[in-house]
């Protein structure tokens, strides 16, 4: 692999990495995230390893050190994977077999370590190679790599296809087939490999054929990478993507929201909800703050209109329901507009201390969650921002750092 092409894919997979070792934070008993933490660090500590600067560091310390390293640590990062998709198929019962998996990985590497140890400098320096094929030191480390990493793999692979059937999540699935289909064609890598180590032990090769498959070796194994790593990374990046657009629906409607908010606030001051200080470091980034702020502005604008109750006075706004239709204004503008009416009559019935004898509660355009209540209440702040005096102006205030 080019080397420019080798530092884009190490510094991937580390903010790969990051992500999951922050998801990991927030569920740490989460077993499959765990396997698939450990299995997505595996594999960047391995290519970070391939780096040339680092390659010879270690190699300096011992011949061929680096490239015992990552093959046992390739080795370890098929297991882990083996294990992600045990645990999300088999659920919590797939301990067992995951532990007695462990156990054979155990004993694939302390062959391969043996092997190594034992072998010629030249062997040493790089078992995998082609020059030094005919050696038998060089075939059973190979063997014993590729063996355990094609039981793994296959077995991935079966694991994967059903997973695959079972995922009903669009973004999931896509990225679920790119791993499958990154699995196959390390499998089909890891077979020429070993077919290659075979026949060369055995001579039965020309050079120019040694060659080819060697290539086609290399080159299955580059594929796999790289679709390997887009595969891991596509559902975290599609979910940041998602999550931005979350985040900045919630800040504009945070906004939105202000002239709404700072009315019934002014009007019952004891709607504010207390402010919980102690949060995990993970929370404390704008983007949960963002959340946090939004959800607590419409919880706190739903418990206002709610201290209202008695101050709305639905047979005022019948004429101006009227007056809107013959204007030809659809139903949700109507509604929108009487609404606002009835929040800023109350809210000066209120000032009087006048309840209404004959109320009507509010009624509001949304779904049982909060953010379709968000979505009407959000109109409604539009059309009382809209009538004020100077109305389209936003205060200051509305800024997100502002008032909760």
């Amino acid at each position: 692999m080019a080397p420019a092409l080798l530092a884009a894919v190490v510094v991937t997979l580390w903010v790969g990495v990051a992500n999951k070792s922050i998801q990991l934070s927030r569920a740490p008993d989460d077993h499959p995230l765990r396997a698939l933490t450990a299995c997505v660090a595996c594999i960047t500590v391995m290519f970070t390893l391939a780096l040339p600067p680092v390659s010879d560091v270690l190699d300096r310390v011992a011949t061929g050190l680096h490239s015992l390293t990552i093959n046992l640590g390739t080795m370890t990062a098929a297991y882990f994977l083996l294990a992600f998709f045990t645990y999300t198929v088999r659920g919590p019962e797939a301990q067992r077999r995951v532990r007695s998996e462990a156990l054979l990985l155990l004993a694939a590497l302390a062959v391969a370590t043996a092997t190594w140890s034992t072998a010629p400098l030249a062997v040493q320096a790089s078992p995998a190679s082609t020059a030094v094929a005919e050696d038998p030191h060089a075939a059973v480390f190979v063997l014993a790599v590729l063996g355990y990493m094609g039981y793994a793999h296959s077995q991935t692979l079966w694991w994967c296809v059903g997973f695959i059937r079972a995922t009903r999540v669009p973004r999931l699935r896509r990225g679920q087939f790119m791993i499958c289909l990154a699995v196959g064609t390390f499998l089909a890598a890891e077979l020429t490999k070993a077919s290659l180590a075979v026949a060369q032990l055995g001579d039965a090769l020309p050079q120019p054929a040694v060659d080819a498959i060697n290539s086609t070796y290399v080159a299955l194994v580059g594929i796999g990478a790289l679709t390997f790593v887009v595969g891991i990374s596509y559902s975290a990046f599609t979910g940041m993507l998602s999550a931005a657009s979350i985040w900045r629906t919630h800040r504009r409607q945070y906004r939105e929201l202000q002239p709404l908010w700072s009315a019934l606030h002014e009007a019952s001051p004891n709607l504010a909800l207390s402010r919980l200080e102690a949060r995990p470091w993970h929370k404390l980034s704008e983007q949960h703050s963002t959340h946090r702020r939004f959800y607590r502005r419409v919880i706190e604008i739903r418990d206002g209109l709610v201290q209202l109750a008695p101050y709305y006075d639905r047979t005022a706004t019948a004429d101006l329901e009227a007056e809107l239709r013959r204007a030809g204004r659809s139903d949700a503008d109507i509604a929108d507009i009487t609404r606002a009416k009835m929040i800023t009559a109350a809210l000066r019935a209120k000032d009087t201390d006048a309840p209404v004898v004959a109320t009507e509660p509010m009624v509001i355009d949304g779904d049982h969650d909060l953010d379709s209540d968000a979505r009407s209440l959000v109109r409604i702040a539009r059309q009382m921002r809209e009538h004020q005096p100077g109305g389209g102006s936003t205060p200051d205030s509305s800024s997100i750092s502002a008032a909760p």
